[in-house]
């Protein structure tokens, strides 16, 4: 019977109305992680002149503000034009293509594994994929990343099956072309790269290399990037040697090779950043690996190949980031839909009792308790901050991390129905785990980590952060300067700029790096951070007026709208 559950595969009409209702469960969720929460110094939202830029007709190659073309092709901006036509402009329009590509990409994983493997790991691939910390956060993030993920799940499940020889190989490479092409205009050669790494080490594993070199696998990949290349080939034609130089050259090359081309790349950071970030951006299922690797190693003469296929997307990722000079965080997200793969399929093997996982069972079971013991130590933390116990420690911890506290423990003060619940469903499933683990009821203390992880997901994205998002957007600051200012104005910050600020105002805000007083054509009205108003001049001060103020938002203080004395 066990063996018969594991090789049980789902096909046909009943795969596709699974993959669907997949999709719903998922996007339901997504939906619950404050979708319209206020903007603060979300990367994307610096970047949402381009979406106003394609609205405006710039279409090929869009700016996000003039003189400053896009960095990626502009496949989100695309998207988010379009929500942007159906929400109007705001929080959720922006995010919109984000949620619905995260979800997408968990019903794509789903199809792949009732596929290849059974109902049973599938389902468990779901939960397993939103809960990922990283994963909900970036389904929040009005940026490309989950699009990009959502294309490359896509591309990868759709050539795995293809290179299994399945009746449906002609279509699933075309898919795969298709993907993969939506991958290359969302984040350029990347979206190419990857899959074609990730099939070769998978190949090579498998002695089957030179299935690489079939001629339908060639002209998929040769289709993929003909996609592409009809937007590189139109955007060089608009911006000449401006995009070749910036987006070719510097955002390709450059950031890869680094110090070799002469440059230092962005997000530079040692070789080994991204291991670490594997494990935090993973919890609370990275505490797993052990009982994982463990099944893998002992499955190793029969692993599935959906198994090996998941293991070597995960290294291809890993390995290409690793080696690349630049080393920003979220780079590495598409390697999370392997990682809940790989982990779906241990939990659905633990639950099926195998007789030969007696160590994988007890690593899980010891992973399971460490998760249930961490859950009952933050509860009693919680409840000490309640009683005052923390007061003393606030003040020398991080400011973010002063002011999470702080949002919580004037939660617990009002008693807030959010907290309470997700505290009582924390402690219930820590309990619930210890009861399941001391009388062998896997599938019950599986699912009491999966709410575990879940409730955490949408208690954070859900209350936590829309609350601190509250408190440090500059949304009613921008609501101040449009009144304060004359329609058509245009207005420049004096130093760093503010991305919220620049979304919700009607106004066009530019950028300047330093103000002189009764400079010719200047603007006459200017924006400063109150640490950076603090180390003006006194002629600085002198010719400067205040028109508004906002709130202290963060550690550089208020932001003060200014007017430049005649």
């Amino acid at each position: 019977m066990a063996s018969e559950a594991l090789t049980d595969r789902v096909s046909g009409r009943a795969l596709m109305l699974e993959a669907i209702a997949a999709f719903a469960v998922a996007l339901a969720f997504l939906l619950a992680l404050a979708p319209t929460a206020p903007f603060t110094k979300e990367l994307g939202v610096c970047e949402c002149g381009a979406v106003r830029d394609v609205l405006a007709g710039n279409v090929i190659l869009p700016h996000y503000s003039p003189g400053t073309m896009v960095g990626t092709p502009p496949m989100y901006w695309w998207m988010a034009a379009v929500a942007v036509r159906l929400f109007g402009w705001n929080e959720f329009a922006l995010r919109a293509p984000a949620l619905l590509a995260t979800a997408i990409a968990a019903a794509v994983l789903y199809a792949w594994l009732a596929s290849t493997l059974n109902r049973r790991v599938a389902m468990w691939s779901v939960p397993i994929l939103l809960s990922t910390q990283y994963i909900a956060d970036a389904a929040r993030q009005p940026r490309q990343d989950a699009v990009m993920m959502m294309f490359l799940v896509a591309a990868l499940a759709c050539l795995e099956r293809a290179l299994a020889d399945g009746p449906r190989r002609k279509r699933l490479l075309t898919a795969s072309a298709l993907a993969m092409g939506g991958a290359i205009l969302t984040k350029g050669p990347l979206g190419i790269a990857l899959p074609g790494l990730a099939v070769t080490v998978f190949l090579a594993t498998q002695g089957r290399i030179l299935r690489l070199f079939s001629l339908d696998v060639i002209l998929t990949f040769v289709r993929a990037v003909a996609i592409g290349a009809i937007w590189y080939l139109a955007a060089l034609s608009v911006g000449g040697e401006a995009f070749y130089q910036f987006q070719i050259v510097h955002w390709i090359f450059r950031r890869f090779l680094g110090s070799a081309m002469g440059a230092v790349a962005e997000c530079h950071n040692p070789v080994y950043y991204y291991f670490p970030r594997v494990i935090a951006d993973f919890l609370p299922w990275s505490l797993f690996y052990p009982a994982l690797g463990i099944m893998m190693w002992r499955k190793k003469p029969n692993l599935p190949a959906s198994v090996s296929f998941a293991l070597c997307w995960f290294a291809a990722v890993l390995g290409f980031f690793t080696l690349s000079a630049g080393k920003c965080e979220v780079y590495i997200l598409s390697l999370f839909p392997a990682l809940a793969a790989m982990t779906a399929w241990l939990v659905a093997g633990v639950i099926n009792r195998e007789e030969d996982a007696v160590l994988t069972r007890k690593a899980f079971d010891w992973a399971s308790l460490a998760i249930a013991a961490g859950i009952l130590a933050a509860m009693i933390a919680m409840v000490a901050l309640d009683a005052g116990a923390m007061d003393t420690l606030i003040p020398h911890l991080h400011r973010s991390d002063r002011r999470y506290l702080e949002i919580l423990s004037a939660a617990m003060v009002g008693r807030s129905p959010a907290v309470i619940l997700w505290m009582t469903l924390w402690i219930l499933g820590a309990l619930l785990v210890f009861y399941a683990a001391t009388r062998k009821r896997v599938f019950t203390q599986s699912v009491a980590i999966a709410a575990i992880a879940l409730t955490g997901t949408v208690f954070w994205y859900g209350f936590m952060n829309p609350a601190l998002a509250a408190q440090e957007t500059l949304r009613p600051f921008a609501v101040q300067v449009d009144r304060a200012t004359p329609p058509k104005v245009a207005i420049d910050y004096i130093g760093p700029f503010d991305c919220d600020v620049g979304f919700y105002s009607t106004r066009e805000i530019g950028s300047v790096k330093s103000f002189q007083c009764h400079k010719p054509n200047a603007d006459a009205f200017f924006i400063v951070w109150q640490d950076r108003l603090a180390n003006f001049t006194a002629e600085q001060r002198a010719c400067l007026d205040p028109v508004a103020e906002s709130a202290p938002v963060d550690s550089h203080g208020a932001r003060t709208l200014m007017i430049e004395k005649k």
